[in-house]
């Protein structure tokens, strides 16, 4: 009796970790432990009892209660059973005068800030260029259904004292229904195999390497859940928080839309375009010339250690000689 409810045990952990219990290695590592345990161990509960008793008492960690998002384009209304888990995504593009980007930015961070952070908060902002034609503003925040219903409701409207328009949008949803289930499944495994473990090391069985293998195995377990309560939090929050990012660019005044603009900006520029190719002509002659003086250096003394020694190996040529022919006389 005693091996087989081990057995069980340690085959639960197994089937919670995605792992064959039936290989040869497992089965002889559930044989070696169940050795050492010393008195015999009631059944645990169903899986589905301990969540019918967990949703009585109210109880249980965060990651252990279900949050479910509805559609901010539903209706609202009652969540009827089993609602899918969405994650919703949202991107929006707005195009606004150069002077007004900051004070649109701050309104809308001043909208999410306002719902506090239970139903909206801000992950991050940014502006660059601020004040020119070329300057770019985003926002990245995370709202509630019932918060993102609202501020889209209102979102058209808001742009108006900004002389401000929407330029795009785009919505996106991921279904973790899946993902969910399987993951709170898998933590209650894990947690019924952390309790059968907490049992053995209560009873305390006589070899000390007993104790040693289920205080690791301990560890391992719980090393498991917090990895998963982690990730199942996580998937959590994406469906109760919706991802919205907000992308701010300049606009150009009314009448500046012209064919001839593109010159316009090029003549603008001239200076700052003329600057910048001078400099680069500077830095470039910078960057050669220590390399042209060196490299001639080096070519003249090759050149002049060749000429020396041609001159070295170069042997005196003989004068020829003269021969007097003697003079006959008459």
């Amino acid at each position: 009796m005693v091996r087989l409810s081990l057995a069980a045990v340690l085959a639960l952990t197994l089937a919670a970790c995605g792992q064959n219990p039936n290989s040869e290695a497992e089965y002889a590592r559930v044989e070696n432990t169940a050795a050492m345990a010393p008195m015999p161990m009631a059944p645990p509960a169903p899986p589905m009892e301990s969540a019918k008793m967990d949703m009585a008492s109210g109880g249980g960690s965060p990651a252990d209660r279900q949050i479910i998002q509805p559609d901010p384009d539903g209706g609202g209304g009652g969540q009827p059973a089993g609602q899918r888990l969405i994650a919703y995504t949202y991107n929006y593009g707005f195009k606004v005068p150069a002077a007004g980007m900051q004070g649109l930015l701050d309104a809308h961070k001043k909208q999410c800030e306002d719902a506090g952070p239970s139903k909206c908060y801000v992950v991050g902002s940014s502006i660059s260029g601020l004040g020119d034609d070329q300057s770019y503003g985003q926002m990245t925040i995370r709202g509630s259904a019932d918060w993102v219903k609202t501020f889209r409701a209102g979102m058209v409207d808001g742009l108006k004292p900004f002389n401000a328009t929407l330029d795009s949008n785009s919505d996106s949803a991921e279904d973790l229904t899946v993902n969910i289930v399987d993951s709170e499944a898998r933590l209650r495994s894990l947690k019924t195999m952390r309790d059968r473990l907490e049992q053995l090391l209560r009873d305390r069985p006589g070899k000390l390497g007993d104790l040693l293998e289920i205080e690791r195995e301990y560890a391992r377990v719980q090393g498991e859940i917090d990895s998963s309560e982690s990730i199942l939090a996580q998937m959590k929050l994406r469906v109760a928080m919706s991802v919205m990012t907000l992308n701010y660019t300049a606009s150009y005044p009314p009448g500046s839309e012209s064919v001839w603009r593109p010159v316009g900006d090029a003549f603008g520029g001239f200076e700052a375009s003329f600057a910048g190719a001078f400099a680069a002509i500077v830095r470039f002659v910078a960057e050669i010339l220590p390399v042209v003086i060196i490299g001639g250096l080096a070519v003249w003394g090759v050149i002049g250690v060749l000429r020396w020694r041609g001159r070295r190996n170069k042997k005196p040529v003989a004068a020829p000689a003269t021969t007097v022919k003697p003079s006959s006389g008459p």
